[in-house]
């Protein structure tokens, strides 16, 4: 139960490689035991219709007067080498096989090999007892197989010659060893069919995962805004038909997108033209009056309401249509030197210690962008610090990836608030727009980057700027 709701749990490729493993184990440790019991149970059946042939053949050549010879008492030389003469064309030395008559007692009567005591008893048909006694006369019946003394493999074959006595024939079964082997190769060829198949199933998951994880990230950079990204290429199949369809979304809502942006930045540039007049106008109105008077105080109200009207619809119009990207190499000391200068005012009046950690001197990205990306996050920072807080600036690189990083002491910001700080008009201050967070993501798409924001263990936040190297 635990192994189904782990495979539940797991990723479609996972599932694949898992569920292929599973059937496989399955269907080879089927086929391993099947082929073995097959391949043993017709030794068996051969090797027990031998020493069937060869017991019946045996007792039909032996002559009646010697088993009554038996029958008084030690046997004499005569008879002993009648037996011994009879036993002898069918025993082999390098066969081990052995062929005695024995009473019902399970005493040994007259023995193949001249080395065994006669009259001494055998434990090992004691094994065999019921189905002995329960032969009828001229009855044959042979015994599962035994591994003797020496530790091989031995098979009895039992043939009743009269009331009295039984024929018994010990045949050599050392081809079941290697019928033993014969399995544990079966289970080094399922041994390699697993790991064949667990390779089968990881390229067939592969096969099927790869293109998925390709729609994956391309509807993730159309999730963020990117409606430039280009669509996947190599995808065949069903997944192309999937692929064409949300292709054929990232178009129309790249078109829809611009439609509204150019309707909004129309409003804008409508709003903008009589805020410029009504401006204007205050201004006259402001030089004709006493600037001691009351009225002044309201045309002041005015203008700053203005002014905050006219910033907000800059801002959205740098949002709505933002100027093309020209990336070049920056020298990112010399731009974060400017960007300390604009802000020096707002981190001296929190006392905030600016410290600048950098570990790379350049990067691939439109200075002007740039400038404005950190200057936004720089004064997000400020407002969400203490008196005496720290913002620190950092720049590295790796192998593929630039990072510049802005890094406060301020009030972080909640996980569940992560995926809407970059949303256009969302924002916890009360006079903000909104659209600083949103303008710098976009930017950043803009120049084939990204933007990401997360609490910092000790305290505060972290915006990172990533740009794969070209």
């Amino acid at each position: 139960m635990f192994l189904f709701k782990r495979i539940h749990k797991s990723t479609f490729k996972t599932k694949i490689i898992i569920t292929f493993s599973i059937v496989m184990l399955i269907f080879v440790i089927i086929v391993a035991r099947v082929s073995y019991q097959f391949v043993r149970s017709l030794y068996l059946n051969q090797l027990s219709e031998q020493v069937n042939i060869i017991t019946i053949m045996i007792s039909k050549q032996v002559e009646r007067k010697y088993l009554t010879a038996l029958s008084v008492g030690q046997p004499t030389a005569t008879t002993k080498k009648y037996f011994m003469n009879l036993f002898g064309q069918y025993v082999y030395p390098e066969y081990k096989k052995k062929i005695f008559i024995f009473d019902g007692t399970f005493n040994i009567v007259i023995h193949s090999d001249s080395t065994v005591l006669l009259g001494k008893h055998h434990p090992q048909l004691i094994l065999n007892r019921k189905e002995i006694h329960d032969l009828n006369i001229d009855g044959t019946i042979t015994s599962l197989p035994f591994k003797g003394q020496n530790d091989k493999w031995y098979l009895w074959g039992f043939y009743r010659l009269n009331d009295n006595y039984w024929l018994a024939l010990q045949e050599n079964a050392e081809h079941l060893k290697k019928v033993d082997e014969f399995a544990a190769i079966f289970w080094y060829i399922g041994f390699a069919g697993m790991i064949l198949t667990f390779l089968l199933g990881w390229i067939i998951a592969r096969a099927i995962t790869k293109p998925i994880d390709t729609l994956v990230k391309f509807s993730s950079e159309i999730g963020k805004g990117n409606f430039d990204v280009s669509s996947p290429q190599g995808i065949k199949g069903e997944i192309k038909i999937l692929s064409d369809s949300m292709d054929t979304m990232r178009r129309d809502l790249k078109k829809n997108q611009k439609e509204k942006e150019e309707i909004l930045a129309q409003i804008a540039h409508e709003i903008r033209n009589p805020l410029g007049g009504i401006e204007l106008l205050t201004n006259l109105i402001k030089e004709d009056i006493d600037p001691d008077s009351k009225n002044n105080e309201y045309l002041n109200k005015i203008l700053k309401e203005i002014s905050g009207l006219k910033a907000l619809i800059t801002a959205y119009l740098n949002y709505s249509r933002p100027l093309q990207a020209i990336p070049q190499w920056i020298n990112l000391p010399g731009l974060i030197n400017e960007v300390e200068k604009i802000c020096e005012k707002q981190l001296g009046n929190k006392k905030i210690e600016f410290i600048k950690d950098i570990h790379n001197d350049k990067i691939w990205f439109d200075p002007g962008h740039l400038k404005q990306i950190l200057i936004n996050l720089i004064n997000n920072s400020i407002e969400s610090s203490t008196i005496g807080g720290m913002i620190k600036i950092q720049a590295i690189k790796n192998e593929k990836y630039y990072k510049v990083r802005v890094i406060d002491r301020g009030h972080g910001i909640q996980v569940k608030k992560f995926s809407t700080v970059f949303e256009p008009f969302y924002t916890t201050k009360k006079d903000g727009t909104g659209l600083g967070l949103a303008v710098s993501k976009k930017l950043c798409i803009e120049n084939n980057a990204s933007l990401d924001v997360e609490n910092d263990k000790d305290r505060g936040c972290i915006f990172t700027i990533m740009k794969k190297k070209e």
